[in-house]
């Protein structure tokens, strides 16, 4: 949440002990009346960097984000296949998933200071008081079970602890990247913890490997059967390696894989008959309905709110994946 917001200028080199900046007040909560967010157009790009080179085949990148506006934001985060671990080092910001936008209840992100979000099929609002400070982990959900070492279904199954996941050190590693002097500081940090993990969980199986290739190149019905046949395995048996490598059954990351290719035709203005036809969906009202289904948004309304801003923009915090839609408020 929030790598596509404006960084807050050139403090990169300055420790979090320097002079206090003026920022701007912050209310005790949420306040949807009043949530204000801009026309879409392209935010300066945040300070991103890949990991060490031995991490690359388990995380995408490190983003870290500092915004400083005067009116609190909303941010629409779309199913994107991959975790999310996000670490914020102020107060200011709230989640909510699986419920109506116009309706959604907010709870605080920062009790524990860390936010970690497996792959799922529904959108996730988040919103800022127009301030907010903190650094996003994005990894390949094959790479989280190899880093954390416990099953991906179970992160769909609630909150998790950082210390379920990353051990006794886990809960103090937001206030260590908090305190690091500067952004290289703390993806240097990262590196090092995510490198002392490369072996606490299995490697991935070539099989489920991939069958998850199979299904992002195949987006037609039948798309889960041909991959397990491919593997050589059995509709059952790849449900439950994929329960416990991807945390999503293969219909589902099915499902995920072809909603992310209509939206990256849907952002570049293709119209919806033609982004139906392309994506295997039956029809442009069985497109209409997976699309409200999975981000909340009809298509044309999504198409709109990300006013012509392609796959990898700042807006988006994973390579040629459409991650954010900045919303306008609940009564725009």
């Amino acid at each position: 949440m929030g790598a596509a917001e404006r960084p807050a200028g050139p403090r990169t080199a300055a420790p979090r002990t320097a002079a206090p900046r003026p920022a701007a007040p912050r209310p005790a909560g949420p306040r949807p009346a009043g949530l204000l967010a801009s026309r879409a157009e392209a935010p300066p790009a945040p300070p991103v960097r890949r990991p060490a080179a031995v991490l690359r085949p388990h995380i995408v990148n490190y983003t870290g984000f500092d915004t400083r506006f005067t009116a609190p934001r909303r941010r629409l985060e779309l199913p994107t296949g991959f975790v999310t671990l996000v670490f914020t080092f102020d107060d200011g910001l709230w989640v909510t998933r699986g419920a109506e936008l116009a309706t959604a209840r907010l709870r605080p992100a920062a009790a524990s200071r860390a936010l970690i979000g497996g792959p799922r099929t529904g959108p996730v609002l988040g919103v800022h008081a127009g301030a907010v400070h903190g650094l996003e982990v994005n990894m390949s959900p094959l790479g989280a079970h190899r880093l954390f070492g416990v099953p991906m279904a179970h992160f769909g199954q609630g909150p998790v602890d950082l210390a379920e996941v990353l051990g006794p050190g886990g809960p103090r590693l937001a206030e260590r990247l908090r305190e690091a002097d500067g952004w290289e500081a703390r993806f240097e940090l990262l590196d090092s913890v995510f490198a002392a993990r490369l072996d606490r969980g299995p490697a991935a199986s070539p099989e489920v490997r991939g069958a998850l290739a199979r299904l992002w190149a195949d987006t037609g019905p039948g798309a889960p059967a041909r991959a397990g046949a491919e593997a050589g395995w059995s509709a059952r048996r790849l449900r439950a390696r994929f329960r416990e490598e991807v945390g999503l059954p293969p219909k589902a990351v099915a499902r995920l894989f072809r909603l992310q290719h209509a939206l990256r035709r849907l952002a570049a203005g293709t119209p919806p008959a033609e982004v139906a036809a392309a994506c295997g969906y039956h029809d442009q009202a069985h497109l209409g309905r997976e699309v409200k289904a999975m981000t909340g948004l009809p298509p044309g309304r999504f198409a709109t709110l990300r006013g012509g801003l392609p796959p990898g923009s700042a807006l988006d915090r994973v390579p040629g994946r459409i991650t954010s839609v900045l919303l306008p408020p609940p009564s725009a």
